[in-house]
């Protein structure tokens, strides 16, 4: 599955539990529909099936950290219209 930011920017593809950049390399660990990075912090969640977008209240959230996994073969794909913001949401950016 591809995803792309909330205001429309491609981001990577998943692979099993985790989020590739469109270069190949690891972004994050998916637990269920949500982000989180390799230390175990929260850094974005899914919406509207391919979005990925930051929720402001779960910034704090934690999860058990999990070793990073080798590189992939990367793909890219051209970016999305974006949607309008939600409130209480910001963009997702690993930037």
């Amino acid at each position: 599955m591809n995803y792309w930011a909330w205001g429309g920017k491609y981001i990577g593809r998943r692979s099993g539990d985790y989020l590739y950049s469109k270069t190949g390399n690891p972004l994050g660990v998916f637990y269920d529909d949500e982000l989180y990075d390799f230390s175990g912090k929260y850094i974005g969640e899914i919406r509207n099936e391919n979005r990925i977008i930051v929720n402001k209240s779960h910034k704090n959230k934690r999860k058990l950290g999990r070793c990073k996994p080798c590189g992939k073969c990367g793909s890219s794909y051209c970016d999305y219209v974006g949607y309008v913001m939600l409130c209480g949401y910001e963009d997702f950016n690993l930037e």
